[in-house]
């Protein structure tokens, strides 16, 4: 059964909800990195940040969930601004105290006025930040701001640094009580981190949402949406996974002349260095791309356990679907052993057989096997084929394990070159006698001491 935890489980594990709110390019962004000690890309254009971006914040003992929202814009009714408005509306309802943020250079605008009145109509305790007040002597810029209705607005400098202890301080003050140790629910598992990758517009954020049972990431037909990579929980099967979506992945020429681009494509590669398994969504409608091809060859360089989900099935016709599963698992040659998946995140099918796959995948990626069981694999391969060389005669003496997630193995030998094709036969045959049909392996050879 598919769920996620809940919401008291959250706020016993990692804190209170403080959510940051306010008009496109006010600072929140760089407050909210001014605070965590995040990353989120930061860029004087507008709208540069469209989903709720959430990290830990601590302050004098204290810890708390932070949530970064898009710029709300009260009656802008595009597809993508509807979308940025929902998730800012959604991380208000959720939140235990708002933090206001506004221009303090530019003043008091119609649209803060706008949305202090939203805000006020929320019930949930609001304390207001005037920011871009950047040396002493310029806090009178906060008094325009107290037509806003909102008590002792508090002037700050996310660039600088000013302000932001005192800020911090008053946020402890409207924070409810921290629950208490005896009452904390038992420590959940640790979560298993999946990164779903891709390129742009291939339903990453469908799926992702999907998968969370929450609206977490905004779902336009913009290509690019996703900026900032965005995370959440969900459990299967008992097993307890941390999903990201991340930014669509383009082509570098065409990403190179745009900053923000090459920001979400750098940390996108970042989080699947970073992930323990990834999830690659294609297009069913059309043919693997060079970039598809590009990102799933990563994943298998860095021996990243991967699954490829064909999502827009519903897209194709029924008679086709075969031919088009073929032409993709065609298309990734070099990676053979790959599970290659048809679904529909819109639609939501396929998705049951891919989450059992996911945490067949997973059990495979943690399995210890015994030493005795791993030695008698090797003798196996080595009764099947006895390795060769031009020069000295290799000798396999035994075989351990060396790490998990995925397995990693050892094979001390009498340091005799092993030929690169003996060492791919060796890791298919371990595979297949170790019962890891979808993990991969790293196989090494070392000289006995």
């Amino acid at each position: 059964m598919r769920g996620r935890p809940s919401a008291r489980e959250k706020t016993a594990r990692d804190g209170a909800v403080v959510a940051l709110v306010g008009a496109p390019n006010v600072g929140k962004s760089r407050l909210f990195n001014r605070l965590t000690g995040s990353h989120s890309i930061v860029h004087d254009r507008p709208g540069v940040t469209r989903d709720r971006i959430e990290a830990i914040c601590e302050w004098n003992g204290r810890r708390f969930r932070l949530f970064d929202t898009g710029g709300l814009v009260p009656g802008d009714r595009d597809e993508l601004t509807r979308g940025v408005e929902r998730q800012v509306l959604k991380g208000v309802e959720e939140a235990d105290l708002v933090v206001f943020v506004v221009d303090g250079r530019h003043g008091l605008t119609a649209l803060d006025e706008s949305l202090g009145k939203v805000l006020r109509e929320s019930t949930r305790p609001i304390l207001l930040a005037v920011n871009k007040v950047d040396a002493e002597g310029q806090e009178a810029r906060t008094a325009d701001f107290f037509k806003l209705g909102f008590a002792d607005p508090i002037a700050i400098s996310a660039e600088q640094g000013r302000g932001i202890s005192h800020l911090l301080d008053r946020m402890l003050e409207r924070l409810p009580p921290e629950i208490p140790a005896e009452e904390l629910p038992a420590a959940s598992p640790e979560a298993i981190r999946l990164a779903i990758v891709g390129r742009p517009n291939v339903g990453k954020s469908t799926l992702f949402n999907r998968l969370t049972g929450e609206e977490r990431a905004v779902v336009s037909s913009v290509p690019g949406t996703t900026r900032d990579p965005v995370d959440a929980e969900f459990s299967h099967s008992g097993r307890l996974y941390k999903v990201v979506d991340t930014a669509g992945l383009r082509r570098k020429a065409r990403a190179e002349g745009e900053t923000v681009e090459v920001q979400s494509v750098e940390r996108a590669f970042a989080t699947i260095r970073a992930a323990d398994i990834i999830l690659a969504v294609l297009d069913a409608t059309s043919p693997p791309a060079h970039q598809d091809l590009a990102v799933i060859g990563e994943c298998l360089r860095l021996r990243r356990p991967l699954l490829v989900l064909l999502n827009k099935m519903d897209r194709v016709r029924r008679e086709a679907v075969e031919a088009v599963v073929g032409q993709a698992i065609e298309s990734l040659h070099f990676g053979r052993d790959v599970p290659v998946l048809p679904v529909s995140a819109s639609q939501g099918s396929g998705l049951g057989k891919a989450l059992s796959t996911l945490d067949r995948l997973a059990e495979e990626c943690a399995r210890k096997i015994p030493t005795s069981r791993l030695n008698e694999a090797l003798e196996e391969a080595v009764r099947l084929r006895t390795p060769a060389s031009k020069d000295k005669v290799p000798r396999l003496f035994y075989i351990a394990q060396t790490g998990g997630f995925p397995p990693s193995f050892v094979v001390f030998t009498n340091g005799a070159r092993i030929e690169p094709a003996y060492g791919r036969f060796l890791a298919r045959h371990l595979r297949k006698s170790l019962g890891l049909e979808l993990a991969p392996i790293a196989l090494k050879f070392r000289r006995r001491a």
